[in-house]
């Protein structure tokens, strides 16, 4: 059982990691005005957080119980 909690926290890391790094590449490469960079990585990372939350609540997985 730890070593399936492991596993699950490494591979929540790794998620948020790669999409932190995707969208804040993206966002530097396409978008000119610093504003319009902030406002896209949130509303991004907002997007994404609340759909991890929802599979993560659906799926019965307590990360911090």
């Amino acid at each position: 059982m730890t070593a399936e909690r492991v596993i699950h926290a490494a591979v929540f890391v790794l998620l948020l990691v790669g999409l932190c790094t995707v969208t804040g590449w993206a966002s530097y490469q396409y978008i000119q005005e610093l504003v319009l960079k902030v406002a896209g990585i949130t509303l991004s990372w907002g997007i994404t957080l609340l759909i991890l939350y929802v599979a993560f609540k659906k799926k019965e997985w307590h990360w911090w119980g």
